[in-house]
Formats: structure tokens, sequence, C-alpha cells
């Protein structure tokens, strides 16, 4: 396979005609499904939760306002809450002119704006993705339903009331995948890569596809925007700053010490460490990942046994994005990084199994919630106190959004084999 994709073509094998597209049901059950979720838990966190809203962004704020006053921003927290900076010190400067608008609030109002636009933008490259392969446009109902999910899904909503940087990332990856496979520029596509991996580090993991597309340009580019950026921050910041950035901030992000003994049922992660952790409490700190990632890595290299047509690549994508987010100690809101390819894969996976199981993991994946959230719903409605005891020990050994992760990615297995049976062109 070429470094860069070929130019656009007819949908071929693997991907859809407009006579043959796949029906839109499933797709559309699971997003408006995950549309009523979110707007459930808009509802939720204002009427029960309010002090959440603008948590993440009083943080970039106090610690852009502590930096621009010569201050330690590791050290640095919003009153009353428990949490700092930590993100590495070059991304700090985008968040200074937040710190000159006057107070949190109007920090808060102009990031929403950016967050609701990076959404929204998300949401069009989705649709052109579909549209493209698919063969033909998609009803407005459909393209509502796409920008909607993106936008209000229960995925999504916490990102932005609580003021995250996850849909400015979000947006880089998938104009990334956009530029790698849709228009033939490595370059770009590289560059917008490393701005994710830059800020959280584990979005690195999609150096995985490009070793497997063989985009050298690309991880060239990937990589001289990390370095660079890292070297920056260390000319403007200091080499101790970056010390105390490793030692407050990367180093506990790292530590399986939450793992050992069986993860807390309340943590709001969405990994494969939890279960392992139920299962096995008491292995040493550093099994539990090492552990993840030996359960991954046989299901990815499946995955990338074939990448000739746009729908296999986009199992491929699937299968490196689920295992960044579900091999991690990923965050539950981190989700939001596999929209791109899950909602192309419902539109585009050809009907039998392997799109059914890929729906059904979709579906269940929208109840974006642990064990405690299940209880205060049981508490605060008349679902009867029983279902507990049905959903407690579930939702201890996994979080739905890691059950359907599962779901999708035996959908993305049975999707490969189902074109295993034919010759491979040369990759």
């Amino acid at each position: 396979m070429s470094e860069s994709p070929s130019p656009p073509s007819p949908p071929s094998p693997g991907g859809a005609s407009p006579a043959s597209s796949p029906p839109p049901r499933p797709a559309r059950v699971v997003l408006l499904a995950g549309i009523l979720l979110g707007l459930a838990g808009v509802w939720t966190t204002f009427a029960r939760h309010p002090q959440l809203v603008g948590v993440d962004l009083k943080v970039y704020y106090v610690a852009a306002e502590t930096a621009l006053a010569g201050g330690d921003f590791y050290a640095a927290s919003p009153e009353g809450h428990p949490y700092s900076y930590v993100y590495p010190p070059v991304t700090l400067p985008a968040f200074y002119p937040y710190a000159l608008l006057g107070g949190w609030r109007a920090a808060f109002a102009v990031h929403t704006l950016l967050n609701v636009a990076c959404a929204l933008g998300v949401g069009v490259l989705l649709v052109r993705f579909v549209e493209r392969h698919r063969g033909s446009s998609l009803p407005g109902v459909d393209r509502a339903l796409v920008i909607g999910y993106v936008a209000l899904s229960l995925h999504s909503v916490p990102s932005i009331l609580y003021g995250e940087t996850n849909f400015p990332l979000a947006l880089a990856l998938v104009a990334g995948f956009w530029w790698l496979e849709e228009t033939g520029e490595p370059t770009k596509a590289g560059v917008a890569f490393a701005v994710p991996a830059v800020v959280k580090l584990f979005p690195a993991a999609v150096g995985l596809w490009l070793l497997r597309r063989r985009s050298w340009r690309a991880v060239a580019a990937a990589t001289a925007t990390g370095v660079g950026a890292f070297a920056v921050g260390a000319a403007a910041f200091g080499v101790e700053t970056h010390l105390t950035y490793v030692r407050t901030a990367l180093l506990p992000r790292l530590s399986g010490e939450e793992f050992v003994g069986g993860l807390d049922a309340s943590a709001q992660l969405v990994t494969l460490r939890r279960p392992i952790s139920v299962l096995f409490p008491s292995l040493p700190e550093s099994a539990y990942g090492l552990l993840a990632f030996a359960l991954l890595a046989p299901v990815v290299a499946y995955c990338y046994r074939r990448v000739e047509t746009p729908t296999q690549r986009l199992v491929g994508v699937f299968a490196t994005l689920a295992a960044m987010v579900v091999g991690f100690p990923s965050l539950l809101v981190y989700f939001a990084f596999l929209f791109f390819p899950l909602i192309p894969l419902l539109y585009l996976l050809e009907p039998g199994t392997p799109r059914k199981l890929f729906a059904a993991g979709a579906f269940v994946a929208n109840f974006a919630f642990t064990a405690t959230t299940a209880g205060a719903l049981v508490t605060a409605t008349p679902i009867p106190d029983a279902t507990l005891a049905l959903l407690d020990p579930a939702l201890t050994l996994a979080t739905p959004p890691l059950y359907g992760t599962v779901l999708m990615l035996a959908g993305c297995v049975l999707a490969v084999r189902r074109t295993a049976s034919t010759p491979a062109h040369p990759s």
C-alpha cells in the first residue's frame, strides 16, 4: 500500500452503492437513544449537580491566571476543587486569553462556544465520511441525528457542561483521518494527530494505525510536531516545570494503584482494567495495564488484516481507537473519541451479524454511567429496588460503554472474518 491513499473512487466491495446502501434504521435507533439520554443528562446536571457546570474550565482558568502571575500552576486549584492542572506546560498558553476575561464564567461561556463549534465540526465531517462512501446523500433526519448525537449524547454533554477539552481534540483526530484517508494529505494528518497526543498523551496510540497504513510522512509529521511542542515547552517554562508535570500530573495518571483490590464501582472510568481488577484483585498494579493490552492486541491485529476498502479501513481505525480508550484508564467522557469511526460504521457496515453486533454494542454504550449512578437512579425513580440486585454486579464488573465496546469489537472481528475468504490485495 502506498503512503498516500489513492484518489477517491466509486464505492468498492466493502463500501456501499446507492442501490445497496444498508438501511439506516439501526443507526437511527442508536443515535436517537443517545440524544435522549444526553438531554436527560443535561436536566440531571442542572437540577441536581449544578456545581459541576464549568468544573474543569475552572481548573484551566485558575492555572492560566496563576501562571501569568508567576506562580506554580501545577499547585493551583480552584477553591473547593481537589484537582489542579494536568496537561503539559506547552498547552497552558492556549488558556491565557481566558484569564484576561475577568472571571471564570466569561471564560466558560467562550469555551462552551468553542466546544459547540468543534462538536458541530466533528458532526459535519462524520456526515461527509458517510455520504462519501455510502454513495448517496443522507436524508435530512440522519444528518440531524448524526450532528445531534455528537453534540448532545450522554458521551458529549459532560464534556461541554464541565468545560472539558475533548471536542477540540476530537475534531483534530477526525480531521487527521479525513486528511489521511480521504484527501491524501499525510503531513496535515500527522500534525493533526499530534495535537491530542501532546495534550492527553494516550491518543499517541493512533501511531499504530499510521504504521499499519505505512504513512511514513504522517508518522514523521506527528513525531516532529510532538517533539517540537515539548521542546518549545521546555524552552518557555524550563526543565524544572516539566519535572513537576511528570511528578505531580503524569505519573499519578499512569499509576495502576487504584485497580489493586478491585476498582471502586463509582470510578468514572471506561477501561478493560476494571473487570480485570475485579476478577483478579490481588495482582500487582503494573499487571492490569499489561493484561488489558495483551487481550486487545490480537483483536487489533486481526482487524488490521484487510484494509483495501473504506469500510475495512474504518474497522481497523475503530479497533485502534477502541483499544486506545479501553486499554488505558480512560474517563467515561473519553468515549467521544470513538465517534469516528463508530458513527460511519453504523451506516456503512453491510447487513448481517457483524452489523447487528456493532449496532447493539453502540446502543449499550449509550448508557454512560456507573453502578453508583444506577443506584441513585433507582432510588429517585419508581424502578423497583430489586433491580439493583441484577445491575450492581454487572456494573461493578464493567460500565455499559465497556460492554458496548466489546460487542462492537466482536462485530468488527466478524466483519473482517466475512472477507477473509476473498483474495487480499497487497497492502
